[in-house]
């Protein structure tokens, strides 16, 4: 690795550090100890997941440079968490969603599946990333970047039409949180596969993100779903 690259990847062990110690403490110090034990296995198990599944990829679907170097496999793995970090830390930042407090502490069973729908769709957007032949780490961050982003506002889009965040966080409903941990999973496979590919040029890049297009009519379909489920609710 060069001089840039090592200063990435002990960037990204501080910030590996930080996701496992707000990830896991909070799983252990829960009293009494059989409070949400199934949430808490759960939680527990899903970045042992994605070490697994990335662990995977990379070897499988990487760059030519990436897939046989054990160095680079373990260099993007880490960079792989301090991008989880980053990604989950937004969720409180943007929609008030902080899984230690509410799927935890607060015992609210509606965020759980949100919190699994946006962690496997964090993981699908950074694995889809790594797919295809590149340059280097800078490339795998401007793609999965091009996700987020895009991630990101649609999400604001969706919470905007049916306060869905609000629905799951304060009225702790159930069934809106799977609905929507189905969304996120759905959104997350198709924008990891618009992320992929062999890198040509910055522009190209972007261009090639458009085949995550069936995004678009997903969220309109997820909106009319919400906003015709809100309207029900009201009526009941």
């Amino acid at each position: 690795m060069g001089t840039v690259e090592t200063i990435v990847f002990f960037s990204s062990l501080i910030f590996l550090f930080l996701f496992l110690w707000r990830w896991y403490p909070p799983l252990f110090k829960v009293w009494p100890e059989e409070r949400n034990k199934q949430t808490r296995i759960v939680l527990g198990f899903l970045p042992v997941i994605f070490l697994i599944a990335l662990f995977s990829i990379l070897r499988s679907f990487a760059s030519f440079d990436v897939v046989d170097d054990i160095e680079y496999i373990f260099f993007y793995i880490v960079l792989g968490y301090a991008w989880m970090y980053i990604g989950l830390m937004l969720m409180p930042v943007c929609f008030g969603l902080f899984w230690p407090d509410d799927a935890i502490h607060l015992n609210n069973k509606a965020v759980l599946p949100v919190i699994i729908g946006e962690f496997f769709a964090l993981a699908a957007i950074y694995a889809g990333a790594n797919v295809g032949d590149g340059p280097g780490w800078w490339c795998v961050l401007f793609a999965g970047g091009l996700g987020l982003a895009a991630w990101l506002i649609l999400n604001f889009v969706i919470h905007f039409c049916t306060d869905i965040f609000e629905r799951v966080i304060v009225e702790r409903d159930l069934g809106c949180g799977i609905r929507f941990c189905v969304y996120l999973l759905l959104c997350g496979i198709i924008l990891g596969r618009a992320c992929s590919g062999d890198w040509t040029s910055f522009s190209k890049t972007v261009e090639e993100f458009a085949v995550g297009w069936p995004v678009l009519p997903l969220t309109g379909v997820m909106i009319l779903i919400e906003l015709l489920c809100k309207q029900k609710a009201k009526l009941e």
